[in-house]
C-alpha cells in the first residue's frame, strides 16, 4: 500500500470483514483491489471517486461498531469465524489493533507530506 486512499480503504476492508463474520452477513465493499483487501491502485483520483471511497470507509466502520454493539455477551467468547475457529472477542481486538496500526501509518503521510510541502 503506497497511499493513505489504499490504507483507509485497506482497514475498511477489514472492519466490513470483521462485522461480516460478527452479524453472519456478506456485505461486500465495491472497490476494485488487486488482492483481497488490497485496493487496486490509481493513478488520478477524481473527486467523486473519492467522496464515494470515503463513505465506503464510514459505512464500513458503522457496520463494524453496530455488529459489535449488537453481540450478545456471550458469544464474545464463541467462534465467530468458522474457518479459523477465532473467537469473537480475538477479532474485535484485532481488528481494533490493525486500524489503529494502520491509522498510525496515515498519521506518518500526512506528517511527512506536510514536511515535504515547506
Amino acid at each position: 500500500m503506497n497511499c493513505i486512499r489504499e490504507i483507509a480503504l485497506h482497514i475498511a476492508f477489514w472492519e466490513n470483514s470483521v462485522a461480516n463474520r460478527l452479524a453472519g452477513t456478506s456485505h461486500r465493499l465495491p472497490f476494485a483491489q488487486r488482492k483481497t483487501g488490497t485496493p487496486q491502485p490509481v493513478s488520478v483520483l477524481p473527486p467523486a471517486q473519492w467522496k464515494q471511497e470515503v463513505s465506503l470507509m464510514v459505512t464500513a466502520h458503522e457496520r463494524l461498531v453496530d455488529a459489535v454493539r449488537t453481540l450478545a455477551p456471550e458469544r464474545l467468547d464463541q467462534p465467530a469465524d468458522p474457518r479459523t475457529g477465532r473467537i469473537a472477542s480475538e477479532m474485535i481486538h484485532g481488528v481494533a489493533e490493525h486500524t489503529l496500526y494502520h491509522t498510525g501509518q496515515i498519521k506518518m503521510l500526512k506528517k511527512l507530506a506536510k514536511a515535504a510541502s515547506r
